[in-house]
């Protein structure tokens, strides 16, 4: 079996790992920032609470868990001399201290950041996907995962249009029944925006074709049940996070027929985000499980601590005897 050498692509497990929680650990902290920023907008104490909560619980995770993990991973890939793991606990246990304290955990600038977190998690889970892609799967339980991420993400659709198109406009003029406030902005600016349709039909479509592609593909041996968990929860956070751009103009619409305020009063929104960030800090982590090996594979990867050892020649005694001779090994430059 051919290995991967100590500097290669898939070399370094433990700061692949390091780096993935990180990334996760940004793309939560912000989307934390982004729903309290919304969440003095939501009509309902009970809702704002309920919404409070997750993102706290949202944030708890990633300043506690997912930044100090990421930390000590990344400090102690390779082979860490003794001072190493000492900085590495030392740093893993004050990150978040530090990050509390100074408040840089509810930083609007994390939003920034994150667009930046997303674009190495994506490239984490373009690896990922590439090194797991002679997985063995049956085609069966293909199509099992295809049926719950295909049928979880048309729920999101969903939730989406009910929260863009009938729940966050009641929320907003409560006073009025949901086809009185139609009738005023027909009247006013002649037709309802049609972003909402847009982004359910383009979600609705992308599901319907991804799942076509993912079964045929099993069929053939060339889509595992790796691949679909995977584009599943990013077609899910892909879904939630363009929520934004399919509500705009209909908020903007009744912000100016009804002198309303021009975020989200329904608190479905919000959550829905939630939601999308958890799938794509998911679908990050996913790709960290190890292949199975194969059967035509003659051992199993090993670990970088023990795979330079294995690399080594074996040296022979000249006082060996009773075997055939051994041919001279190639030198290769």
């Amino acid at each position: 079996m051919t290995r991967m050498p100590r500097n290669g692509v898939f070399a370094g497990r433990r700061a692949r790992a390091g780096g993935s929680f990180l990334a996760v650990a940004v793309v939560l902290a912000a989307t934390s920032v982004s729903v309290d920023l919304a969440v003095p907008g939501i009509g309902a104490a009970m809702q704002r609470t309920l919404v409070g909560v997750l993102s706290d619980v949202l944030e708890v995770v990633a300043v506690w868990g997912a930044l100090p993990l990421g930390l000590l991973l990344l400090l102690l890939a390779g082979e860490p001399r003794a001072w190493r793991r000492w900085v590495a606990v030392l740093v893993a246990v004050a990150a978040p201290i530090v990050v509390q304290l100074t408040g840089v955990g509810r930083s609007p600038y994390l939003i920034l950041l994150a667009l930046a977190a997303a674009v190495g998690g994506y490239a984490l889970i373009a690896l990922g996907l590439s090194e797991h892609r002679r997985d063995p799967s049956r085609p069966e339980r293909v199509r099992v995962a295809v049926v719950v991420l295909a049928s979880a993400e048309l729920a999101v659709i969903t939730l989406g249009m009910l929260h863009l198109l009938v729940w966050n406009p009641m929320a907003t003029v409560p006073q009025l029944s949901l086809a009185q406030i139609y009738g005023i902005l027909v009247e006013r600016f002649g037709v309802i925006d049609g972003g909402p349709f847009v982004w359910a039909f383009g979600a609705a479509l992308a599901t319907a074709a991804g799942s076509i592609v993912a079964i045929l593909g099993s069929r053939r041996g060339v889509v595992t049940t790796h691949d679909v968990v995977t584009v599943g929860l990013l077609l899910i956070h892909a879904t939630t996070f363009f929520l934004w751009w399919a509500g705009f103009g209909l908020g903007l619409h009744l912000a100016d027929a009804f002198a309303a305020v021009g975020g989200d009063v329904s608190s479905v929104g919000s959550l829905l985000a939630l939601v999308g960030a958890s799938c794509l800090a998911a679908a990050i982590l996913l790709q960290l499980r190890r292949p199975p090996v194969r059967d035509d594979v003659a051992d199993p990867p090993l670990d970088d601590a023990t795979e330079a050892d294995a690399d080594r020649p074996v040296a022979h005694s000249a006082d060996d005897s009773g075997g055939a001779e051994e041919a001279p090994a190639a030198v290769t430059p």
